[in-house]
């Protein structure tokens, strides 16, 4: 079952800035790790503000989780998609990072026990639980990605948008997110990951999503996504650096990803 699904969506800033243009972009997303990729400018960010009403299209329909995105105001969307900005400093305005992860499942009226189970464990997941006093803005950008991304998942929404979440993560961070996508996608819910992080979507992503100029040029496996240098040189991005150490060996297909490069590895011919 799709849980995100747009049929002939146009949208414009203006007139003189026409994003998704006639006859509009059609997609259909499943519940899985989703990675959203493109070069600058290519609608990505404009995409994930239609998911939650933040923008409304010219024309077609967004329809999240079931529910229709015209039907409902942004706050109303909120139970439903989970945002994390790519700024976290855009996002953050609470005293503590606990204040900050509950906001969202209080503002929904939720009891208070609720909301305090629902805050625990997405500090333990996002490995907030000894930071839940601090000031957001007392932590480096990288832990404040990690706020934002615990508010995203307080309200348990069926969809999570995760705008450059690996941005200024180290090793660790990156492990710990890798295997956070992973895991929601493997529960049933749909993450949606914008980045231009190519290497992450290999090893996070199931299923990719390609915009360039604001049109869809694909969307399926991600293991099928990079099998065409020349669509991912018009969308402005690089191969996984695994699939191009393959391919510089010899892979034909290459593999995508650190754990098919390993198995490709182990059995590669002399």
């Amino acid at each position: 079952m799709a849980e995100i699904v747009l049929r002939s969506v146009c949208f414009d800033y203006s007139s003189a800035v026409p994003v998704f243009r006639e006859p509009g972009i059609t997609l259909a997303l499943p519940q899985a790790a989703i990675a959203l990729i493109g070069e600058n400018g290519a609608g990505k960010t404009t995409l994930t503000k239609l998911l939650n009403g933040l923008l409304r299209p010219r024309t077609g329909s967004v329809v999240v989780a079931g529910t229709p995105v015209a039907e409902r105001s942004v706050a109303q969307m909120a139970p439903v998609i989970g945002y994390a900005f790519q700024n976290p400093d855009d996002q953050l305005f609470e005293r503590t990072v606990r204040d900050e992860v509950a906001f969202g499942p209080r503002v929904m009226g939720r009891p208070r026990e609720t909301v305090q189970a629902a805050v625990d464990r997405a500090l333990d997941l996002c490995g907030l639980a000894g930071q839940a006093s601090t000031h957001p803005h007392d932590l480096v950008l990288a832990e404040r990605k990690w706020v934002t991304i615990a508010s995203a998942l307080a309200a348990d929404p069926p969809v999570v948008v995760l705008d450059e979440p690996t941005l200024g993560q180290d090793w660790a961070g990156r492990e710990r997110l890798r295997a956070l996508v992973r895991a929601l996608g493997g529960q049933g819910r749909l993450v949606l990951v914008v980045t231009h992080d190519i290497d992450f979507v290999a090893q996070a992503c199931d299923w990719t999503v390609v915009l360039t100029r604001g049109l869809v040029r694909y969307s399926g496996r991600t293991a099928l996504a990079f099998a065409d240098e020349g669509r991912m040189e018009e969308a402005g991005l690089e191969l996984p650096a695994g699939t191009r150490l393959a391919r510089a060996l010899g892979a034909d297909p290459a593999p995508v990803g650190d754990e098919a490069f390993a198995a490709w590895y182990r059995v590669r011919p002399a």
